[in-house]
């Protein structure tokens, strides 16, 4: 299948932007010729490749801009992390989030969090890094999903239909479903810097950070 700016592959390497997290970019080539892919999207399931030239018919060779993709593995990552520990110290649950390349922001639902609720998110989010934490990434029956994670995440906009999740476990931080790409262990991550917290409105405050070297 094909459009007047996108092609849709029998497999494909790149994600399709979706849960907070940015599409991949990258490049399709073939012999005699490349196209850049400029944005990936995802159509009723179906996932486009957005580029700047159709290819022929036939095979092509993906590859993924791995810079910018490790980028947002590693604020994904960190984003559950620091989602599964407000979650634990302060019982507010992510109720939206978005990922860059350069930082993160995520919002929480009921906080007002003070300066000393950010300092200790910080300091935490970073001993839990340095604990060197394993990431586990398996399929999981939706009840169990359900009966584990309680309000920290809002399952119920996962469509009723689907009864296996995908699940992302950061050691014994986070267990929440996810589609998004990560890391293998939190020591890859960095380490966590909270720029700023702003009010988004009754009971909810949104986090932005961002993740600086070792």
């Amino acid at each position: 299948e094909r459009g007047p700016d996108f092609v849709v592959l029998d497999r494909t390497a790149f994600y399709a932007e979706g849960g907070g997290q940015p599409y991949d970019t990258g490049s399709l080539s073939w012999s005699g010729g490349e196209a850049k892919v400029l944005r990936v999207t995802k159509e009723k399931g179906v996932i486009r490749h957005h580029v700047d030239r159709l290819p022929p018919e036939g095979a092509v060779r993906g590859i993924i801009d791995w810079d910018r993709r490790y980028a947002h593995m590693r604020y994904h990552t960190s984003q559950h992390l620091l989602s599964g520990l407000v979650w634990k110290i302060y019982a507010a649950r992510t109720v939206g989030n978005q990922l860059y390349t350069d930082r993160a922001r995520v919002d929480f639902q009921p906080a007002s969090f003070t300066p000393e609720d950010l300092a200790r998110i910080e300091a935490e989010s970073n001993r839990a890094i340095e604990a060197a934490h394993e990431v586990r990434i398996f399929q999981e029956d939706r009840v169990v999903v359900d009966s584990k994670i309680g309000d920290r995440s809002l399952l119920d906009l996962i469509p009723a239909s689907i009864r296996r999740l995908r699940v992302i476990q950061v050691g014994t931080e986070d267990y929440c479903p996810c589609g998004g790409t990560h890391l293998r262990n939190t020591s890859e991550i960095g380490r966590v810097h909270v720029v700023e917290k702003r009010s988004k409105g009754k009971e909810t405050d949104r986090i932005t950070y961002e993740l600086l070297p070792k």
